[in-house]
């Protein structure tokens, strides 16, 4: 009894000054978008002004989205060039930082392809889906026999494989057996029904064959199987560079994006550009989709498809300025795509009282503390609750500002 007397008492110290539900932002509290936006706050996409409010319908500016990209990507601050606009003295100094890194990042479509040729399935693996300016690009190849019966490959030399870069125009920017070498004589591989095998692996730095950085682009990653009589390749593509600019090589910090244009940056951002180019000839559901321009079709269609995009009465109103709340969902879309929404899970113990407050959680072997947020959105059982409504042994989901900054958001579930 003693135990709960003393969790209660905490509870009531810390919690006299702490918010209530739904004043992370004040002007989103009981709309349906309200869970979204503290999320995507709890990760830092968005910060938490003094008078909390969020302006869901005010016009997002590019420097505001394009930052809130890169941060929605999980990017940092001192990576990265950034582009010498003729405007560039119109953009922060502190923006810059993650404008330069999201100039120079990079994603992939897929983080696994798959190739079956006969009875062979070619497999080309990436061990991310995005990747910092510069960073390695771990790439492995595998084999995977699909008969029901052993099956053997043969090889012309002691090459048994090769990965290629090429760019959105077919040219050839990197091949990793150049320079490599290999003896004449030929060997076999023999392989077990359903069992997979990996023939090669490296890691590309994203530098071409003289070691200069690949520009921002579309460019193909081709894992090859040089088996004889004919070789096996599968392809993942690769998009550098996701900061646009103007003709005239202005950045045009306070301008605004079209919901259109927001709806491709999100898909491109999230690895999605292939698959947004395969649905250009894809029907749109709403009654204004002759306003689609051609080279946003695919985009649109894909954004309202995995909901980066949201109609209002039918209509996608695709050249209308986006708004604050535009921005939001698609940034929520791909949050939810590159698996950024990392909840820290355990069970709840107690709150101790402090400046700022600690919030205590077990996994029923260790203990964990974090510390609390200035404001806390917390869900009880899909509820909204308080943090007082927490109960010892809750099951909490929090999501943290950074590896084990504060806790701004939590999801508990408990009798």
């Amino acid at each position: 009894m003693a135990r709960w007397v003393r969790v209660l008492a905490a509870l009531c110290a810390v919690l006299l000054a702490a918010p209530a539900f739904g004043q992370i932002f004040t002007d989103m509290a009981g709309r349906p978008e309200q869970r979204m936006l503290e999320k995507l706050a709890a990760k830092g996409v968005f910060a938490i002004p003094q008078d909390r409010r969020f302006q869901p319908e005010e016009r997002i500016t590019r420097l505001d989205f394009f930052v809130a990209l890169a941060r929605a990507v999980g990017l940092r601050e001192g990576s990265g060039i950034l582009p010498e606009y003729r405007d560039l003295q119109e953009i922060p100094p502190s923006a810059r930082g993650l404008l330069a890194a999201l100039a120079s990042a990079a994603t992939v479509n897929q983080r696994k392809a798959v190739r079956k040729v006969q009875e062979w399935e070619v497999i080309l693996e990436t061990d991310k889906g995005t990747y910092g300016p510069g960073e390695e690009i771990g790439l492995t190849l595998s084999l995977r026999n699909t008969a029901g019966r052993a099956a053997e490959v043969e090889f012309p030399t002691s090459q048994r494989y090769d990965f290629v870069i090429r760019n959105q125009s077919g040219e050839e920017v990197a091949r990793w057996s150049l320079g490599q070498q290999f003896t004449a004589q030929g060997l076999k591989l023999t392989v077990q029904p359903n069992q997979q095998v990996v023939v090669g692996d490296t890691k590309w730095k994203q530098l071409d064959q003289n070691d200069r950085p690949v520009p921002p682009g579309r460019y193909e990653l081709i894992g090859v199987v040089t088996a004889r009589p004919q070789p096996m390749s599968v392809t993942i593509f690769f998009t550098k560079g996701f900061v646009t600019a103007f003709p005239d090589n202005t950045f045009r910090p306070r301008a605004t994006l079209s919901r259109a244009e927001v709806a491709e940056l999100a898909a491109r951002v999230s690895g999605l550009d292939q698959e947004a180019l395969a649905k250009r000839g894809n029907p749109i559901p709403a009654q204004d989709a002759q306003d689609v321009r051609p080279e946003h079709r695919g985009y649109v269609a894909l954004a309202l498809e995995r909901k980066f995009l949201l109609t209002t009465d039918g209509r996608v109103r695709p050249n209308d300025p986006a708004t604050r709340l535009d921005a939001a969902v698609a940034l929520d879309g791909v949050m939810n795509v590159l698996g950024r929404y990392d909840f820290r899970r355990g069970r709840f113990r107690s709150i101790q009282p402090g400046n700022p407050a600690i919030l205590s959680v077990t996994d029923g072997r260790v203990i964990q503390n974090f510390r609390l947020g200035p404001v806390v959105a917390v869900y009880r059982n899909d509820r909204p609750a308080q943090l007082q409504d927490l109960k010892p042994n809750d099951e909490l989901a929090m999501l943290l500002l950074g590896d084990v900054g504060d806790v701004t958001y939590i999801e508990a579930r408990g009798p």
